[in-house]
């Protein structure tokens, strides 16, 4: 089969290897009908997020068929089209029984795998497998609520950037009237932005550099700025106090100082974006001063999955609307360049293997 594996710092190659089995009882195969190529594969190949093995395969948003399954799973079957969340859980331990799934004792991430050999093969390939299949796939629906076809963009979200931002905005503590503030227009907080509308926000500020993304957001119910007019914007959404809630969607110190900028006291920042620098100077007494809360942490996207379908189905998010690029797998280092440059007004890109 073709897979794109983690090449040399900041590349990635096609290659064909061998199509996965089955080799657990409770594995299952999957036949990939649609990947996404997301931030936290750029921090692999561009070295920030360490440790992974070269000729890995990349990728863990992944939606696809049954193609085969193991005699112990019993969920599922041939030819169940379904979606995984980001990392395999087990659904008994613990962790997964206070629905903290994303650290569950079990749990492994889709590509990474580790020079001692630890981890899973990715879905930016023909064939994936996934064990634990019963705990950790979600079945799809075939059409939403007004009959309309269920399509495979829809769904890739909820295993990954849609839970993510979910997350996010109910960490936030996002009461209806708040003034929210969402920090980078990246495909996290695009849907950051259409999260704290859902769950009430009255005004949302979406912050970001780059005008193509502040568009969008502007098409998803916000009002948009660059970061030196976000202060100036939270205060005149709020006669002065500064923002209820800030999402920092990018993973980067300067997103993280500008949401301690223009939040309130009492208020609530929420980080959903990967932190790959081991330290961050937290300004403690500012703080302290203004009873901030500051939430963080991996998704549990298995345990957002079940809640957030049945709102996808309703048309409560429109996640469809951020995806600017489907290509198949042989233009995967094309895929790679356009989105880590946002060259070529890409915001969120797609690995097709049909094409």
């Amino acid at each position: 089969m073709k897979a794109v594996a983690l090449g040399s710092q900041g590349n990635v190659q096609v290659t064909s290897c061998a199509v996965p089995r089955v080799q657990e009882p409770t594995d299952v195969v999957l036949q990939v009908s649609l990947a996404g190529i997301c931030g936290s594969d750029l921090h692999i190949v561009d070295g920030r997020d360490k440790g992974c093995r070269p000729g890995t395969i990349m990728g863990h948003e992944i939606v696809g068929t049954v193609h085969a399954a193991g005699p112990a799973v019993q969920k599922f079957s041939v030819g169940d089209r379904v979606v995984a969340p980001f990392t395999v859980n087990c659904g008994v331990c613990f962790y997964c029984e206070q629905g903290l799934t994303g650290r569950c004792e079990r749990s492994l991430g889709f590509g990474f795998v580790t020079e001692g050999g630890r981890g899973l093969q990715g879905g930016q390939a023909e064939f994936v497998r996934v064990p634990l299949a019963d705990s950790t796939l979600m079945k799809l629906p075939a059409a939403f609520a007004d009959g309309q076809t269920f399509e495979d963009q829809d769904a890739l979200f909820l295993g990954d950037i849609l839970s993510t931002a979910y997350g996010a905005a109910q960490a936030g503590r996002i009461k209806v009237g708040d003034v929210v503030a969402v920090v980078g227009l990246g495909p996290v907080g695009l849907l950051c932005v259409q999260t704290a509308k859902a769950l009430g926000a009255a005004h949302v500020v979406a912050i970001d550099l780059d005008g193509v993304r502040r568009d969008k957001a502007v098409t998803l119910g916000a009002v948009a700025c660059e970061p030196a007019q976000a202060r100036a914007m939270c205060d005149e959404l709020t006669q002065g106090r500064g923002a209820d809630v800030a999402l920092e969607a990018v993973g980067a110190a300067p997103a993280l100082d500008l949401a301690l900028r223009l939040v309130r006291p009492g208020a609530t920042i929420s980080i959903a974006g990967f932190h790959t620098q081991p330290v961050y100077p937290l300004p403690i007494s500012e703080g302290y001063n203004l009873n901030l809360t500051i939430t963080m942490g991996r998704c549990h996207a298995r345990a957002h999955m079940e809640k957030l379908l049945p709102k996808l189905l309703l048309h409560q998010f429109r996640p469809r609307e951020i995806i600017t690029h489907v290509l198949p797998l042989s233009e995967a280092a094309h895929g790679y360049h356009v989105f880590r440059e946002r060259a070529d007004g890409a915001i969120k890109v797609l690995l097709a293997p049909q094409l």
